[in-house]
């Protein structure tokens, strides 16, 4: 005698399974996994040189995050910064005009850094960089835009000159998701 097994309920237990793993256990773990690194100014190493600071970072620490500790160290007014070396785990963007938003591309492997320009200042009391890089690949091709965030891959020197005025921002009451620079006047 042949009997039918009923493989539906088990079937639909699959797919509550995976449901709940891809929906919500791997979403969490992921943001986990992925949420920027807290750095302090004792893992930088940087030197003051006259009024200027050569900050290095180091393979594995994030750029933003390390710049954003670097302020809250020195308090400074504000800054203006230029670097090169190499990083990985890269997040660049642009702001769309029409949609009035930033869009962004992540770019995984280790690429050079031809060129991290921009600034940091204050929004809300607290520091803010402001930073555009160029990077090339294995492939010579060049990628360029807003850094979001990246690691760093091999090591990435950077050149901080201090203004002598705050640099401030606000949000732009006309173009949601950017923050502008403010002026401080005497």
């Amino acid at each position: 005698m042949i009997k039918f097994i009923n493989t539906k309920p088990q079937n639909e237990m699959k797919f509550y399974c995976l449901f709940i793993f891809l929906f919500i256990i791997f979403p969490v773990f992921a943001q986990v996994v992925t949420a920027p690194a807290k750095i302090s100014a004792t893992d930088l190493d940087y030197r003051k040189d006259g009024n200027n600071y050569l900050l290095v970072i180091k393979r594995g620490q994030p750029l933003i995050a390390s710049l954003t500790a670097f302020m809250e160290s020195e308090k400074l007014p504000g800054a203006s910064i230029s670097g090169i070396g190499a990083v990985q785990h890269v997040e660049i963007g642009y702001y769309d005009l029409d949609e009035k938003k930033y869009k962004y591309k992540r770019f995984e492997p280790s690429m050079e850094v031809l060129s991290l320009s921009g600034n940091i200042g204050y929004f809300e009391n607290k520091p803010i960089v402001h930073a555009h890089i160029a990077l090339a690949g294995s492939d010579f091709n060049v990628h360029g835009g807003h850094v979001k965030e990246a690691e760093v891959s091999l090591i990435l020197e950077i050149f901080i000159t201090p203004t002598t005025r705050p640099i401030t921002r606000e949000w732009n009451k006309d173009l949601p998701e950017l923050r502008t620079m403010t002026t401080v006047r005497e």
